[in-house]
């Protein structure tokens, strides 16, 4: 079968699975809504508070874990095609935790006021993207450039430092500042808001949309920097703009949804596994898995406990860390 066909096929059963878990996680929660009364609602004949839990808050929701889940794979899938590295993914090369760590510091110093849900979008891209430089800064060498081995142990290790330095921060925290970082980086999808959901649409879009102009640079990567050299490829100025992209991604991901990983390791593995390395296949494919997932996550989340929700993150992270384990054993 060939992959575009392949493609076809997972799309439909991906997009009808979304459907699926969209309907699932409209009725599940703390306030359970039947199904009789969620049918009634998208009728337009239910009643006043089902609807208002179901448009100001589930509705959101859903939206917000299929845009998240779409940029991080998308994210995930453009650092592994740049570094060669099937491992490559945001959360292990510090984008993630330097979005964190901004974050840390802005509750540090204003707290968890109303001010806030302002200011924290734009603190935590901002973390992204100075985390991007530092480590592009230090994985570059004069003679060389930058080594995409050299760029991933430098990702670890300064993902590392930054997670040491939230742990401490979290002694400065009171305890109501305490509750909410250690949701928000649990993956907790606090955005649940239009107002998020608003702020954030045009950066994934225009991410997104640079991303898919760039397929035939990508491809290029994937055929090895050598081969790339030999194509015209601009390697440093790329590798350079493509990260810049992918933490953008990741960076208002992160702001809008809290600390989950994993989903941009697993996601573009799998894509390549069912079409291929083709970067017109595989990147549209990786951004549908992802979104199914953290949408399949979410939904399981609500399903397992009704008195409080699971962090999407923490389930996503159960999947991930064996899997990630499993491709360090197979390399």
């Amino acid at each position: 079968m060939s992959p575009n066909r392949r493609l076809i096929i997972w799309s439909l059963l991906l997009t009808a699975s979304m459907l699926g878990l969209a309907i699932l996680n409209l009725s599940t929660g703390t306030m359970t809504i039947s199904w009789p009364a969620l049918l009634g609602i998208l009728t337009g004949r239910g009643n006043a508070t089902d609807m208002l839990v179901l448009v100001n808050f589930r509705l959101p929701r859903i939206v917000l874990a299929i845009m998240v889940g779409w940029a991080l794979a998308l994210s995930g899938n453009v650092l592994q095609t740049v570094t060669n590295n099937p491992m490559a993914d945001p959360s292990l090369l510090g984008i993630n935790n330097g979005a964190g760590l901004a974050v840390m510091l802005l509750i540090i110093g204003a707290g968890t006021n109303a001010s806030l849900t302002l200011s924290l979008p734009i603190v935590a891209l901002a973390g992204a993207w100075l985390s991007t430089a530092l480590i592009f800064l230090l994985a570059n060498q004069r003679q060389r450039g930058i080594s995409s081995k050299r760029l991933l142990l430098v990702g670890v290790a300064l993902s590392g430092c930054f997670s040491a330095l939230m742990v401490l921060m979290t002694l400065k925290l009171s305890p109501d500042n305490y509750q909410f970082v250690m949701n928000w980086l649990a993956g907790s999808l606090w955005g649940t808001d239009w107002s998020y959901i608003g702020w954030a649409l045009p950066w994934l879009a225009v991410g997104s949309g640079i991303l898919f102009i760039q397929l035939p640079v990508l491809d290029a990567f994937t055929l090895g920097t050598t081969t790339a050299q030999t194509l015209g490829i601009n390697l440093k100025r790329q590798q350079l703009g493509l990260i810049s992209m992918a933490a953008m991604l990741a960076g208002v991901s992160v702001a809008i949804s809290g600390g989950i990983s994993f989903i941009g390791l697993i996601t573009p593995n799998l894509a390549r596994r069912i079409v291929g390395s083709r970067q017109r296949y595989q990147l549209p494919l990786a951004g549908l898995l992802g979104s199914t997932l953290l949408l399949a996550a979410d939904t399981l989340g609500k399903l397992i406990t009704t008195t409080t929700e699971l962090p999407a993150g923490v389930l996503v992270a159960l999947i991930g860390a064996p899997y990630f384990i499993y491709l360090l054993v197979r390399r």
